[in-house]
């Protein structure tokens, strides 16, 4: 899982005291489950359907025709019911009458093309369902977003953490992938690249399609500049609650502690810190007196 699949060197987590007061103890994260997450079209969004059916069962009757009737090589991986079938009238085809056999197939498609606004709903709610038997981890590539340190770190009395990613002890980060920003749900592929999915012309990769849901968002949510690492849970999972993951001590780079942490917390953290993993660095954050902005001190070990 851990495959690197980006270039970056750290990230960011915005925790609550009690949270990062745990974290640093346990040097354990906990991986939400999409069902909790505070925006309902988060996993939720599906695919948005752009297709004529005229022009799809004529686009799928075109395909069908080929692979059956071309005296071309056709090169068809049938990951279908439906393109296995094609591929065997194909090798039969010399003993087809064609223009009868096209006469059927085009009310074929259009029977498939009446149905595939029902196939693409019944789509949206499976994939709906396997994205939710998944853990997540969402972390980012900021630690001054004054809004983010408001929603997310108990209103400037949290804790932000710097993760480190490194590549010796192959963690989890390593795997974590950016979220895309979006006014529209993600198009489900065109008509002609699906009538070529359905005869086994071009297959789609659904499986890679379907996640691309879980990593994109309203653009409203641009601001947080989020990244995320996916683990899905095996089949029959639950898909709601939360799970634990171990993190390796390494991973800990820094702690900036929030604006409004009190002295008591302050004291805590530090020295839970200390104790725990000495080679983090400490920074209290401070308001600009000049912009609507954060600054950051390093605490210096005593």
């Amino acid at each position: 899982m851990a495959m690197r699949k980006h270039d970056r060197s750290f990230f960011y987590k915005y925790l609550s005291f009690d949270t990062a007061l745990r974290v640093v103890e346990s040097k354990r994260f906990q991986w939400s489950s999409p069902v909790n997450f505070n925006d309902p079209f988060d996993h939720q969004a599906g695919f948005s359907l752009e297709i004529e059916k005229e022009e799809f069962a004529r686009l799928l009757t075109e395909s069908i025709e080929r692979v059956i009737f071309s005296d071309e090589a056709i090169s068809v991986q049938p990951q279908s019911m439906f393109a296995a079938l094609t591929i065997q009238m194909r090798a039969i085809r010399h003993r087809l009458n064609r223009d009868e056999i096209m006469k059927q197939l085009r009310g074929a498609s259009l029977q498939v093309a009446d149905n595939l606004h029902a196939h693409f709903s019944q789509l949206n709610q499976t994939v709906h369902v396997q994205l939710f038997q998944s853990r997540v981890f969402c972390v980012t590539e900021l630690h001054d977003n004054v809004v983010m340190w408001s929603h997310y770190a108990e209103e400037h009395k949290g804790v932000v953490l710097k993760l480190a990613c490194i590549d010796e002890i192959d963690n989890t980060l390593l795997a974590a992938r950016k979220v895309k920003y979006s006014d529209r749900f993600i198009s489900f592929p065109s008509a002609e690249v699906y009538a070529k999915h359905l005869t086994g012309e071009a297959p789609i990769d659904f499986v890679s399609l379907c996640w691309d849901i879980a990593f994109t968002k309203h653009v409203d949510w641009s601001y947080e500049r989020e990244w995320r690492v996916h683990l899905a849970l095996p089949q029959g999972s639950p898909g709601d609650g939360y799970s634990l993951y171990d993190e390796d001590p390494r991973v800990f780079q820094a702690a900036y502690l929030g604006c409004r942490m009190d002295e008591a917390h302050q004291r805590q953290i530090v020295a839970t810190i200390r104790k725990e993993i000495p080679a983090m660095e400490i920074y209290m954050a401070r308001k600009s007196s000049t912009n609507f902005g954060l600054s950051f001190h390093r605490i210096i070990p005593d």
